[in-house]
C-alpha cells in the first residue's frame, strides 16, 4: 500500500465510480498521492457485487496461467505485497500465505497445464514440482493422492476474504478523508474539459476527474462519452460448504482438467467450476442490476453437475452440505488483457477494468495505475500493454462479438480456461 510519488496534479476533486476492490484501491492511492477530495460513488455498498463474490486468492498468474507477461507479473506482485500490508493493520481479512497448487490429474494434464507453469520465465525460483504423494501430504487430507498425478506449487500464493479486505480498505479511505456515497446510481458523465459533471439519481456531482471502476456496469457509464469496452460479461458461481474441520494452512487448488478452483475457508471448502459459467447475454436479461446476481437454478446446476466427480478427488466434500453461495459477473476481453487508461476523446476520465476474473489479484495495482494517470504522475510501470486503444473504436460492440473472438469459450476441449483465476 505504499503511496506513489507526490508530484503531478495533486489537490484535485476526484470521483471514483464503483466500490469494489479496484475502485477502493484507486481511492486509497488517490488519497495517499495527494488528491484533495475523493468521493466513491457506489450503486449499493462496497463489495456488494463481483468483488464480494470473489474467492480471494492471489498468485503469480503470469507464470503459465494468464498471458499478461512481465506487466501482469508486476501487478500480481504488487497485489501480494498490498494485501500483506493490509493484513498488518490489525483487522482480520482472512489473510494466509498458504501458496497455490496448479494440479494435474493425468500425464496429459501435466504437460498441458502444469509444465507451462514450471517452465515459465515468470515462475518464482521457489516454485516446486510435486508428485502425487507430495500433494497428498501438503494438502492435509483435502486431496486423495491416488486420484491425482502431479502439480506445480507456488509458496508465494495467498488467500484472503474479499469482503473483509474491502471493509478494511473502506475504513482506511475514510480515515484519510475519503467520502462514500453508497446507494447512489450514476446516470451520466459529461467531460467538459475544465471539469466533469456526474449525474446521479440523487443529484449532480462536479469534479476535476472521474475514475470508472464499475466492472460489468462500466459500458453503461461510458455510453455518453462515446466509448465502449470490449467486455464479455459472465455469470460465475461459488459455493461454500458447511464446516469440514479443515486446517487453515491448506493451499489454494487450481485444476484445469476439472475446470476447478478450490480452497479452504475458515474450516469449510469454497469451490467453483468454469464449466458452469454463463455468458450473461444468453441468460435472457436485458441488463444486470447493480449488485450480485442470485440465479439459484444455475447454482444448483453447478452443484448437482460437478459435486459427485469432485468428491472422488476431494474427500472432505463427501457428505458436505451447502452453507452459502454467491455469484458475480467477471468480464473477459478478447485478448484476455486488462484495461487501464484515459477514455479516448476525454481529458478527465480514466477507466480501469477488464478483470478477466482476476480483479482481486490485479485490483491493487490497477488502482495505483488509475490514481497515477488521473493525477498526472509517472506510472510505476508502463501500462501501454493494457491501453484501451489497442481495440479499434467500434470493434466488439456487443458481448456476443467478444465471445466469438474467444474460441476457447465455446470449445469443449478448452472451456476450462475460464476457471484458472477465480480471484
Amino acid at each position: 500500500m505504499n503511496s506513489t510519488a507526490k508530484h503531478g496534479e495533486a489537490g484535485k476533486r476526484i470521483v471514483v465510480i464503483g466500490g469494489g476492490i479496484i475502485g477502493c484501491s484507486t481511492a486509497l492511492h488517490l488519497l495517499k498521492s495527494g488528491a484533495g477530495q475523493v468521493t466513491i460513488v457506489e450503486a449499493r455498498e462496497p463489495a456488494a457485487a463481483t468483488t464480494g463474490a470473489g474467492a480471494g486468492f492471489v498468485s503469480h498468474w503470469s507464470a503459465g496461467m494468464i498471458p499478461l507477461g512481465e506487466e501482469g507479473l508486476r501487478l500480481q506482485q504488487y497485489g501480494l505485497d498490498f494485501y500483506k500490508e493490509l493484513s498488518e493493520l490489525g483487522e482480520e481479512i482472512g489473510y494466509r500465505r498458504n501458496g497455490t497448487l496448479i494440479m494435474a490429474l493425468t500425464e496429459k494434464g501435466r504437460e498441458t497445464f502444469v509444465r507451462p507453469v514450471l517452465d515459465s520465465p515468470y515462475a518464482p525460483a521457489e516454485m516446486q514440482d510435486l508428485n502425487a504423494a507430495q500433494i497428498g501430504e501438503k494438502m492435509q487430507g483435502l486431496i486423495d493422492p491416488t486420484q491425482v498425478h502431479s502439480g506445480a506449487y507456488n509458496p508465494h500464493g495467498i488467500q484472503l476474504d474479499t469482503k473483509m479486505a474491502t471493509g478494511v480498505l473502506v475504513k482506511e479511505i475514510v480515515k484519510l478523508g475519503g467520502v462514500f456515497r453508497n446507494g447512489t446510481k450514476v446516470t451520466g458523465i459529461q467531460d467538459l474539459g475544465s471539469k466533469v459533471k456526474i449525474g446521479t439519481d440523487k443529484g449532480e456531482i462536479e469534479a476535476d476527474g472521474v475514475v470508472i471502476a464499475a466492472g460489468a456496469w462500466s459500458n453503461e457509464l461510458l455510453r455518453d462519452l462515446g466509448w465502449h469496452l470490449p467486455l464479455l460479461r459472465v455469470l460465475a458461481t461459488r459455493v461454500v460448504t458447511d464446516g469440514r474441520g479443515l486446517p487453515s494452512t491448506i493451499p489454494t487448488v487450481q485444476c484445469r482438467e476439472l475446470g476447478l478452483w478450490l480452497r479452504e475457508t475458515f474450516g469449510a471448502v469454497m469451490w467453483g467450476t468454469g464449466g458452469h459459467y454463463h455468458s450473461y447475454h444468453k441468460l435472457g436479461d436485458d441488463w444486470i442490476e447493480p449488485g450480485q446476481p442470485h440465479k439459484a437454478d444455475l447454482m444448483q446446476a453447478m452443484n448437482d453437475g460437478d459435486l459427485a466427480r469432485l468428491q472422488e478427488v476431494f474427500p472432505p466434500l463427501r457428505g458436505s452440505k451447502m452453507a452459502s453461495w454467491a455469484q458475480g459477473v467477471p468480464c473477459y476481453t478478447p485478448d484476455r488483457g486488462l484495461l487501464i487508461g484515459h477514455v479516448p476523446g476525454t481529458t478527465n476520465v480514466v477507466v480501469a477494468g477488464g478483470d478477466n476474473e482476476s480483479g482481486v489479484s490485479h485490483g491493487p495495482g490497477l488502482g495505483r495505475l488509475a490514481a497515477e494517470l488521473m493525477l498526472g504522475q509517472a506510472p510505476f510501470f508502463d501500462p501501454a500493454r493494457f491501453r484501451l486503444e489497442r481495440f479499434e473504436r467500434g470493434a466488439y460492440s456487443t458481448d456476443a462479438e467478444v465471445e466469438a473472438a474467444l474460441p476457447s469459450w465455446t470449445s469443449e476441449q478448452s472451456k476450462t480456461m475460464f476457471a484458472n483465476t477465480r480471484a
